[in-house]
């Protein structure tokens, strides 16, 4: 079983013909995705207004429950103890959240209660719990939310939509992204602010695409980790997508099955059944 709820996997634990682990060591890291071609979040402003409200905890919380080993804040974009893990200019998602100084970015932003279409799938634990938690922290910092409860599928088709939100586009999704897809910049499509050719969201940075173009020329290690600690610096800056954080899950299957290898992917040969 993938992704069992957290309060399934106690009960699940209880079982003595059950083994229950993390088989993905890579884990995941939480997205909080905005639409960077309409208001409020085309303005870098509105989307740092969110960066210093957003509390990871809660959303880590929310998602994986109260085991403090199966999830950490993360200040960067880059999978927690790979070679390119930096929390270079991550310190906008360190310390005390900010709940007035977001107010004043919005006001500055020349945010004014307009309503901001989130799209959630319900259908999917992580995308709820998520959603619920961003419903929330928007109406905190004086956002008037849209929550529309959709089911995964639908969210996929809407999310591709450069509509304005009013016109069936949207403002905010939600999603994760696996670890292994994050350890450096090659395949970590979210990082990408290519505008137009970009990710759903379609950021448009012409420093951070230079930053990434950097890693791409770095002859050695150094250069790379150098490389992705700008990538990093200049993403947060930019609030390309917000990290709401890193966790593992739990898989569980059957003990009669043996072999199961911990990778990021599922490796089936050499797995037996007695």
């Amino acid at each position: 079983m993938e992704t069992p709820s957290p309060d399934l996997v106690a009960l699940l634990a209880k079982n003595k013909n059950i083994r229950v682990d993390v088989a993905d060591p890579l884990g995941n890291i939480g997205s909080f995705r905005m639409n960077h071609l309409h208001p409020p979040f085309n303005n870098v402003l509105a989307r740092r207004a969110v960066q210093m409200a957003l509390s990871q905890e809660d959303y880590m919380r929310a998602v994986v429950g109260d085991d403090e080993t199966l999830w950490k804040t993360l200040p960067g974009y880059f999978t927690p103890g790979t070679a390119l893990y930096t929390e270079a200019g991550g310190e906008p998602l360190k310390g005390e959240r900010d709940y007035a100084g977001a107010k004043k970015l919005l006001a500055e932003a020349g945010y004014n209660g307009e309503k901001v279409v989130l799209i959630v799938a319900t259908d999917v634990g992580i995308t709820k719990n998520q959603g619920d938690v961003t419903a929330d922290l928007l109406k905190k910092i004086g956002m008037n939310v849209d929550y529309q409860s959709l089911d995964w599928g639908t969210v996929g088709q809407r999310r591709a939509k450069k509509d304005a939100p009013a016109q069936g586009g949207w403002n905010i999704f939600h999603t994760w992204h696996a670890g292994a897809d994050c350890v450096n910049p090659a395949p970590y499509i979210a990082l990408d602010a290519g505008g137009d050719t970009a990710w759903f969201g379609w950021p448009k940075s012409e420093s951070v695409q230079a930053k990434i173009g950097n890693w791409y020329a770095a002859p050695d290690l150094a250069a790379e980790k150098a490389a992705t600690a700008e990538i990093n610096k200049a993403s947060m800056e930019f609030v390309t997508y917000l990290p709401t954080g890193f966790f593992q899950m739990k898989q569980a299957w059957r003990d009669s099955v043996t072999g199961v290898v911990r990778a990021p992917f599922p490796l089936f040969w050499d797995v037996k059944k007695a």
